[in-house]
């Protein structure tokens, strides 16, 4: 009992170092969504006034997309209650606001129901400065302080465009390696706001190519006085959103890449005699997503399917098809289940090693595996978790500070345990098996489990630490800053 006043001192020091922290090291400021109040009423309610507040640069319009009431609608009490705890979930998921409060305002008329919506936007415009190191790691560099190996620039992004959830982003990267490029997604083109379309380009060179892989692990080639690769890309998006959940983006995009003469020399690493090879990719891209929340969610579930074809297919060889499900479902006093499974099967036996994905690639990879690439035409992964809300998501305010954009500190921090699965089929090259023999995550078993801390704070920002031990007996702890699944 006696020190219940000393542990909540330095419980509570070390919450605001954190907050302080946290605050001058990151971007921007996210906040969890406002909560729905729960009206005792019963029988049917015919919706008002729907009032929209708080929202300077954002059009009222791209808030009124996500509501699932209008004005004049008549519903039973329990199905509006859900509605409005829905559509404040929307509001939320266009990732333009901090805060998304749902209010139903005082009647006398207990048949009526006038609601009030307030935001609370977020910064939109983020220059983010880009470096990067052409070595194995910075301490490998620190040993020559070549600058000359140094890959530098900016990635300028401008979120909600015009007030209308557009984005248009600009990259520039100089030194070693340079790319240059830009995007521009228009979420809504037509008046019923249900047709969209994206459109990018942008152009890389690189001294640095990986080839192959040998033990498990990319091997590069590099070259410092020539590009050993240039690629030219362009495309456009057709995106149809018939309503809350569904999304379906139809992609055409054009790639040319030169090679350097070298780099064919390594098997594999092309399928044909040329240094000059372009083609167009079809994609087709579904999402069906009930998550609460999209960048953590703990409740709900989300599909995903995507098929790509290439032409000419004698050179591309990258016709495949994903899909993923992964589902979201809370358990009792501060418990948390997950769990996700994805599938790639390629329509192709050979593929060119520059655009062969297996395991190892953003989320596709089995934790404890992270310092591997594990080739392969198909892959299954599957993963769970089960995490415990060691701190419940909460919201502090730092007065000092005015703006409502930044003054707002959100905390959540979860304990889990997990365990992933994965498996990747290579097929052998010219009936011979592997080029080598030494990538012995090939067609194996891979198997991953361990305990992790994840911390969330701002908008869309995870920070996780995971302690992982993998069925070869290794073990280690990673970094990552996204959800786990």
């Amino acid at each position: 009992m006696k020190c219940r006043p000393l542990t909540r001192f330095v419980t509570g020091a070390l919450r605001r170092f954190i907050e302080l922290a946290i605050l001058f090291t990151t971007p921007a400021a996210f906040s969890q969504p406002g909560q729905v109040p729960a009206v005792a009423r019963t029988g049917t309610v015919i919706i008002g006034s729907i009032s929209i507040s708080g929202n300077k640069t954002t059009r009222e319009t791209i808030i009124r997309r996500e509501l699932e009431f209008h004005a004049s609608d008549t519903l039973k009490w329990p199905d509006f209650l859900v509605r409005l705890t829905q559509s404040r979930q929307n509001v939320f998921n266009t990732s333009l606001f901090n805060f998304v409060t749902v209010q139903v305002l005082p009647s006398a008329d207990s048949s009526r129901a006038d609601v009030r919506i307030e935001v609370v936007e977020r910064w939109y415009i983020w220059p983010i400065p880009f470096f990067e190191i052409s070595e194995r790691n910075f301490n490998a560099w620190l040993e020559t302080r070549d600058f000359s190996r140094l890959t530098y620039g900016i990635d300028l992004t401008f979120n909600n465009a015009r007030g209308r959830n557009e984005t248009l982003k600009f990259l520039a990267h100089f030194g070693f390696n340079r790319k240059f490029g830009f995007t521009y997604r228009f979420p809504y083109v037509n008046r019923k706001q249900t047709l969209g379309l994206g459109i990018g380009g942008g152009m890389e060179m690189n001294h640095q190519v990986a080839v192959t892989t040998i033990g498990n692990k990319p091997v590069t080639v590099r070259n410092n006085d020539i590009y050993l690769k240039k690629m030219a890309y362009a495309y456009a998006d057709l995106i149809l959103r018939p309503d809350f959940f569904v999304i379906h983006i139809f992609h055409a995009g054009y790639s040319r890449y030169e090679f350097d003469s070298s780099l064919r020399a390594t098997p594999g690493f092309s399928l044909v005699e040329r240094n000059v090879q372009q083609f167009i990719n079809f994609t087709y891209f579904i999402k069906d997503d009930h998550r609460d929340v999209q960048y953590y969610p703990l409740t709900g579930y989300c599909i995903e399917a995507e098929l790509n074809h290439a032409v000419p297919y004698a050179v591309a060889h990258n016709t495949y098809l994903r899909a993923s499900l992964r589902f979201y479902l809370p358990l009792r006093k501060r418990f948390y289940w997950d769990a996700g499974v994805t599938g790639k099967i390629s329509f192709a036996k050979e593929q060119p090693y520059y655009l062969q994905r297996g395991l190892g690639y953003g989320r596709d990879f089995v934790r404890g595996y992270e310092l591997y690439v594990v080739d392969g035409q198909h892959f299954a992964l599957f993963k769970t978790g089960l995490k415990f809300a060691l701190l419940p998501q909460r919201v502090d305010t730092i007065r000092f500070i005015r703006s409502a954009k930044f003054n707002t500190i959100p905390l959540a921090l979860y304990l889990n345990a997990f365990c992933d699965m994965g498996y990747a089929y290579h097929y052998p090259q010219g009936g011979q098996g592997n080029p080598d023999q030494r990538n012995t995550l090939e067609n194996s078993f891979l198997l991953g489990y361990g305990l992790g801390c994840d911390f969330t704070t701002y908008y869309d920002i995870v920070i996780r630490v995971e302690g992982t031990m993998n069925r070869m007996g290794q073990w280690g702890v990673y970094l990552h800053f996204i959800s786990p699944i």
